[in-house]
């Protein structure tokens, strides 16, 4: 858990190829995200700031999730990035290294319509940061971590309960997705969701349906139907088996390889020490962690709906042990 596709699909080929009777796009230029939750040390310190953007370039990171602070300077006032000059300093290191930085924002509360306007307002705090800062300076993505199965209220939920929630999440993120690309066009819009949204019966009928505008699907596919990419939150401490990361993603790949799907999906991996051992790579070199991406690479590295490994988090993954 953490708390338009025109950029995304940059030298995108528009010839299809034809794949078990789906039209697939030629896969897009491979990426690589990372979650960044340090901020108000990163934007009190050059050298921090310095050392974030010196890593990723080291790592490949081509997208990085940094947790933005939104705050209000009276009750009633607009929503603001907090401390906009350290902020808009980042970004231009950041600029200048080709690394798009998305501004991290999220609460499970806000999956619930008496809270989707609070998002809505960080959309306009972003646009009106853009707006103000230069070409070099300004935030390349808006990137959502709501994760309603996190609210108190799921865990006693009925099915149909969870389905509710699950179409107030989708909800949000569409109003948002709509609302971006209005009033900033050209930023991305990302979206954290856990890899299953998109189980399945035995039937073959999602566990979880959620009925938007008139039709009826599992979540991630309204998401993917409407964002730019989606974060997977697919951690395992494998690649490979029936519960592996490769397993666990392949529905949501399948249906994101789709040219008529808008948005892409990156895989989660996670190297931090929060969660179940069997989540995470903590403990063991970053080097045993590099075998297991490659073979996701393998697996999907051809794909269309594959934007690329998402990685969780900077501050563990800079902390890996090296193999000596």
């Amino acid at each position: 858990m953490h708390t338009r596709r025109q950029i995304l699909s940059t030298g995108l080929s528009s010839v299809g190829l034809a794949t078990a009777g789906r039209v697939l796009a030629a896969p897009a230029p491979r990426m690589r995200a990372m979650w960044a939750y340090e901020t108000v040390k990163l934007l009190g310190s050059t050298q921090a700031s310095d050392e974030l953007v010196k890593f990723s370039k080291s790592r490949g990171i081509t997208d990085v999730f940094l947790q933005a602070r939104f705050v209000r300077k009276a009750k009633n006032a607009p929503f603001e990035v907090e401390n906009p000059a350290g902020m808009q300093a980042l970004l231009r290191t950041a600029t200048a290294e080709s690394i798009r930085v998305h501004a991290l924002t999220g609460d499970p509360m806000h999956a619930l319509r008496a809270n989707h306007a609070r998002v809505h307002a960080r959309v306009e705090a972003l646009a009106a940061f853009n707006e103000e800062a230069g070409p070099d300076a300004r935030f390349a993505g808006l990137h959502l971590d709501i994760e309603p199965h996190a609210l108190p209220a799921w865990k006693t939920a009925s099915d149909a309960e969870k389905c509710a929630l699950l179409t107030q999440f989708v909800e949000v993120n569409v109003s948002t997705a709509e609302l971006l690309h209005k009033r900033a066009p050209g930023v991305i819009l990302g979206t954290d969701i856990v890899f299953w949204l998109d189980k399945v019966k035995e039937d073959g009928t999602p566990v979880y349906p959620v009925t938007f505008r008139g039709v009826t699907k599992d979540a991630a596919k309204h998401l993917l139907d409407a964002v730019d990419h989606v974060g997977i939150m697919s951690y395992r401490g494998r690649a490979e088996g029936p519960n592996g990361i490769i397993a666990i993603v392949k529905r949501t790949l399948a249906y994101a390889d789709a040219d008529t799907v808008r948005g892409r999906a990156f895989i989660g991996v996670k190297m931090a020490d929060i969660g179940p051992q069997m989540e995470t790579f903590f403990g063991r070199t970053e080097q045993e962690m590099d075998a297991e991406v490659r073979k996701i690479e393998a697996a999907y590295g051809t794909r269309r709906g594959y934007a690329g490994p998402a990685y969780f988090m900077y501050e563990a993954y800079r902390a890996m042990p090296q193999r000596e």
